[in-house]
């Protein structure tokens, strides 16, 4: 799941690069670069909830290992 996050923001920030080079080659699509920016918003934070959840699950796992391990 980490993975998967850590690869959703490396597209977002895909992402913001096209944004960016559709605003150098056209400054008047704005309504355009608005929509890739914020489907770009929403990738990047789809991709750290995932990464937050990931890293929430990787402690949990370790602290019930250790607490079985020392019953």
């Amino acid at each position: 799941m980490n993975g998967l996050g850590r690869a959703l923001q490396i597209l977002a920030m895909v992402d913001c690069g096209v944004a960016l080079l559709i605003g150098v080659l056209n400054p008047a699509a704005y309504a355009i670069q608005l929509v890739i920016l914020g489907s770009a918003v929403i990738l990047f934070s789809l991709g750290r909830l995932l990464q937050k959840k990931a890293h929430v699950r990787s402690i949990g796992g370790r602290n019930n290992a250790s607490i079985s391990e020392s019953e």
